[in-house]
Parts: C-alpha cells; structure tokens; sequence
C-alpha cells in the first residue's frame, strides 16, 4: 500500500491507487509556494524551485547537489526533500533508514510535509519496525499544522484500526477535515462513508457533495459514489445537492455542509 509522500518542491508526478475501499493516492512531490515564501524566504523558494526543475529532468544528481548542502546546513526543506530522495533511489541507492534520518532532522524542526513522512514510514514499515500508534503521533503533530495528508491518514488509522480502536464515526470526522483542505481522497473517503452507514446514519446528499469535489478534482472513483448518491435524491434533494456543491466549490470546500 502506497501513500502520499510530501515533499517541498512543485507537484511533478500523481499515481493513484485505485482500491476503493482504502482510497490512498500517493502524489510524487507536492509544492506549496505561499508557505516556503513566508517559511524559507527568496533563497530557501529559489533552491527548492531549482532541485524541482533538476528532479523533474530526471538530473537527479543536480538535485542532489542543490539541496544536500542546504540540508546538511540544516534547511529543514532540503532535509525533507533529500529523505524523499533516499526513499525513492533517485540519484542514490534507495535507502530507507537514510530516509528516515533526513526526514527526521526536518519533523524535529517542526517541518509538517516531514512528520507526515516520518509518519508514513513507520506505518508502513520501510527502514523501520511497523509502528502504528508512533506513525499516529506524527501525523497528528503534522494535522494540528492543518496537513490534510496527514488528517488522511488518521482518518485512515481510525477507519482501518490501526494504531487505535477501530471507529468509523471518528475516521468521518478525520476524513471530513482532510476534506475540507482540499484532500481530493479525504473527499472521496467521506462520502464513501456518508453513503455506506458504517459511520452512522445515511447522508447520500453530502455524499453526492463531498464525491463531486473529489471526481472534480481527477479522483475518478468517486464518481460511482455520486451516482448512487444521485438515485437516493429526490428532485427537490437533487437541486440542493448541486447547489451545495456549487457553494463548496466557490468556498474552496469550507461551506459544504447543509
């Protein structure tokens, strides 16, 4: 099973994992550019800019080369985006303890795309000993930085028992907020739940909601969840539907509820 690494460079590659039921999408490299402005400045955008440029041409040596400096200087970016080169083998020998390190020194310095991968490597058990409850610690040190990946995966921990008690109802409330940041597979993940009663009672109408933004936004599973959404709705329900999602939309998904 594969999830989404994060990493501080624009977003280059996006392959999805098409289980239903589990909805990982694993998204390559993730840039977010209001956030490194204020974080890192010029120098610090300029640098990561250019490792992206480099890792996207396939130079992974250059990237290598512009962003190990700065992560042995200590750039809590750098170090996040050298571990992903660790991880992956891009221009070294895949290495996941080496990984792990990196990204480390990047969530010890309160880097939220680092904890969400130190996260995920203990979930999954690469470099290290499988470690739910460890791999829920970090992503919950990334979610109260507003990381929607990591309100995923504890949306996921929830659903899944991982870590936790299994409790579908928590994992809606998980999901739903990775949802409301944008989070095309928390979008998927809620309405999958919304419709199918394991969280309570049946929603089909914020369903139909939640997996329009998710298929608007390439996540093609859920359109399936829309359709039967859609044959739960009456006409009057329809029309408020489309005119939820029409308002979540224009809301970038803060105002979704009825």
């Amino acid at each position: 099973m594969e999830f989404d690494r994060v990493t501080m460079t624009k977003r280059l590659d996006v392959r999805r994992n098409r289980n239903r039921n589990r909805a990982a999408r694993r998204a390559g490299l993730l840039f977010s550019a209001c956030w490194l402005a204020w974080a890192v400045g010029g120098a610090g955008m300029a640098r990561a800019e250019a490792g992206a440029e480099a890792l996207a041409r396939g130079h992974h040596a250059t990237a290598l080369r512009i962003w190990s400096p700065a992560a042995e200087a200590g750039d809590a970016l750098a170090q996040n985006n050298l571990g992903y080169m660790h991880e992956h083998g891009k221009g070294v020998p895949q290495n996941y303890a080496e990984a792990m390190v990196w990204y480390r020194r990047a969530a010890e310095q309160k880097l939220p795309q680092a904890q969400h991968n130190v996260g995920l490597l203990y979930h999954e058990g690469y470099g290290v000993s499988v470690n739910h409850s460890e791999a829920l610690r970090w992503f919950h040190q990334a979610a109260e930085q507003r990381l929607p990946e990591s309100e995923y995966m504890i949306g996921l921990s929830h659903h899944q028992g991982k870590g936790v008690r299994a409790d579908p109802a928590k994992a809606l409330q998980w999901y739903l907020r990775s949802a409301s940041n944008g989070y095309p597979a928390g979008q998927y993940m809620s309405s999958y739940l919304l419709l199918n009663g394991e969280a309570g009672p049946i929603k089909p109408l914020p369903a139909y909601v939640w997996a329009t933004m998710a298929l608007e936004q390439g996540y093609r599973e859920a359109g399936s969840i829309a359709d039967l959404a859609a044959l739960n709705l009456d006409p009057k329900q329809m029309e408020r539907a489309k005119a939820l999602a029409k308002r979540c939309r224009e809301s970038l998904y803060k105002a979704c509820a009825e």
